[in-house]
């Protein structure tokens, strides 16, 4: 963990930070979207009745947002930190929080590490299902070999996505997880452009923290020594005033690092408006 987190450079003990431009999703009005990310492609559908919506709970994980994109790619990268550091490898289970509808994290990590939890509330897990559902089979761009697609299926199968409704306001966190068999914790928790409003940062805060005690307070996870859950939030910044207080928010449950630019994929350097932040409770 020190190597992994040496890497980083400096660890954050102020919450000000220069605003990034806003961005957002990749298009919010198409029924369906094709991308290609590192060598794969992907159909991911979406509900732009869903995203228009008024009802009470939230209704932006119905579409594909850049975030989840640029993230995906980076994830891909063979000389991401998180995997040439051991934070996470072909044995480990990840928590995405606030996964939406599309699956393209869970569906882009699944062939590389254990398994993956893709979480949300009830009403997007249809649709996210259908997405995984629908690029399980890990369809590869043209002109990658053979020996390379046989790769991708065979580690495909070995793995598991699971998805599971997750409140941050209403639900228990540590019971309902412990009641899905996560109760010993997980590697990685993962989220992207989940903070857009000043409501959701106590909540979301709390969650993460929720998340990363487990591994801390479990017996088994003390007696097989395993290592601290590492929090990942990644966001396209809309409003500099509502990061600052996630910031601070997330700096009174954990110690925070910025991963360095140079540490990103290309679409995710300096000035394309992502943000990435390592979080580790305290």
């Amino acid at each position: 963990m020190e190597t992994f987190l040496a890497v980083l450079g400096d660890e954050i003990v102020d919450s000000y930070e220069a605003a990034l431009p806003s961005l957002g999703m990749v298009d919010p009005v198409a029924t369906s979207i094709e991308l290609s990310i590192a060598a794969r492609d992907f159909v991911v559908a979406q509900s732009p009745g869903l995203l228009q919506s008024k009802q009470k709970h939230g209704t932006t994980g119905a579409a594909v947002w850049r975030t989840s994109v640029k993230v995906a790619e980076w994830l891909a990268s063979p000389k991401n930190v998180l995997f040439t550091h051991g934070v996470i490898n072909g044995n480990s289970t990840v928590l995405e929080l606030g996964a939406g509808t599309s699956g393209i994290i869970a569906s882009k990590l699944a062939p590389s590490v254990g398994h993956v939890v893709a979480t949300d509330q009830q009403h997007m897990l249809k649709l996210l299902r259908a997405n995984l559902d629908e690029n399980a089979k890990g369809s590869l761009a043209k002109g990658v070999s053979h020996d390379r697609r046989k790769a991708v299926r065979d580690r495909q199968r070995s793995s598991v996505v699971t998805t599971l409704a997750l409140d941050w306001e209403e639900d228990d966190i540590t019971k309902h997880l412990e009641s899905h068999g996560l109760g010993s914790g997980v590697d990685l928790v993962l989220a992207c452009d989940c903070i857009y409003n000043y409501a959701l940062i106590a909540p979301f805060v709390q969650t993460c923290a929720d998340v990363c005690g487990l591994r801390c307070s479990s017996d088994e996870s003390a007696t097989n020594n395993r290592p601290l859950t590492v929090c990942l939030v990644a966001q396209q910044l809309r409003q500099s005033d509502v990061f600052e207080q996630w910031l601070e928010t997330f700096l009174r449950s954990f110690r925070v690092w910025h991963i360095p630019n140079d540490l990103y994929t290309e679409g995710l350097r300096e000035g394309k408006g992502f943000a990435l932040h390592i979080g580790v409770l305290r």
